[in-house]
């Protein structure tokens, strides 16, 4: 995994000092404005863009957002870009086809799509995200090594979800429970959170309630509300496993007290940057042949949360 990031940073520095002169326009996408992984994103894109700017490009980037995880939004949003006159649409998918109609119309419209962390089944011109099942078997075979150490052989593992339909939460679920296929260990069912931590720390207090062994989170929110209601069931003499998803400030501090023992760490910054070098090469007349590039997921815990700071 450290080598796809240093590659893809060796990327970036190549490309800095190769733009200049380029005049567009860019809508970003995410699937909301809420979520600390999309606003490093944005931020690391912007950044990225001011850059490029001050080497002599006139480059506009407009970020629009949906409030929450909604596939009808972020329908409108796509068509407000084109209505807005964007050259290029950089886009996180809430799911894998809700939007497919709407991004069509933007490319006949000569508008280039291109996906950060998570993709539509339509074919865009280049796609930097991590790939999420690999990050869910990840966290779950962290987790089986934790029950093995402990002697845990069954239980079962309650699963505090973001949102139905968005295709890389599925993706990390089924990575995830790829591990424990032909175990003793049974996947609850699937709750869901909307992302938001407070939801998630009640549906977490009742999975505990329930007896759950552990509990896993499928993006920041899940993970962080998750954490939240394990850390009250530790301190009421219980033992209940956590993992999940997503760096945030929350979750570095869940780890380092002890109630979340791990989460994967995605790379939003290095999303937002290629995106926008993307950009400039295909505005400079680069064909990128719908290159797929896996951004990496680091395991984030108690033993190394302090190189995430």
């Amino acid at each position: 995994m450290k080598k796809v990031l240093l590659a893809a940073l060796l990327v970036l520095a190549v490309c800095s000092a190769a733009f200049a002169g380029v005049k567009t326009k860019v809508g970003l996408i995410t699937m909301d404005q809420m979520d600390v992984h999309w606003v490093r994103l944005q931020q690391a894109a912007q950044a990225r863009v001011d850059e490029l700017n001050a080497a002599g490009n006139q480059i506009d980037m407009v970020w629009l957002a949906p409030e929450t995880k909604d596939n009808q939004q972020q329908i409108e949003k796509i068509q407000n870009a084109v209505a807005d006159g964007v050259n290029y649409i950089i886009i996180a998918c809430n799911d894998g086809t809700s939007a497919n109609r709407a991004l069509q119309e933007a490319i006949d419209a000569d508008i280039k799509i291109i996906y950060v962390d998570a993709p539509a089944t339509l074919k865009a011109s280049a796609t930097y995200a991590t790939d999420n099942f690999a990050g869910g078997k990840q966290i779950g075979e962290y987790l089986a090594k934790l029950f093995e150490r402990d002697g845990v052989t069954e239980g079962t593992i309650g699963i505090v979800d973001a949102q139905a339909g968005v295709q890389s939460c599925q993706d990390r679920y089924d990575g995830f429970a790829s591990v424990f296929k032909d175990t003793k260990f049974v996947m609850g069912e699937r709750q869901y959170s909307d992302g938001d931590n407070s939801k998630a720390q009640e549906l977490a207090n009742t999975l505990i309630n329930n007896g759950v062994v552990a509990i896993y989170g499928t993006n920041d929110g899940a993970t962080n509300g998750s954490a939240a209601a394990v850390k009250d069931a530790i301190n009421n003499g219980q033992k209940i496993y956590c993992v999940g998803w997503d760096k945030s400030d929350s979750n570095i501090a869940h780890v380092e007290s002890g109630e979340l023992l791990a989460f994967a760490a995605q790379n939003p910054q290095v999303m937002g940057r290629m995106a926008i070098d993307a950009v400039v090469e295909l505005e400079s007349g680069k064909d990128l042949n719908g290159v797929v590039v896996d951004t990496g997921v680091s395991t984030v815990t108690a033993e190394n949360v302090a190189e995430f700071k």
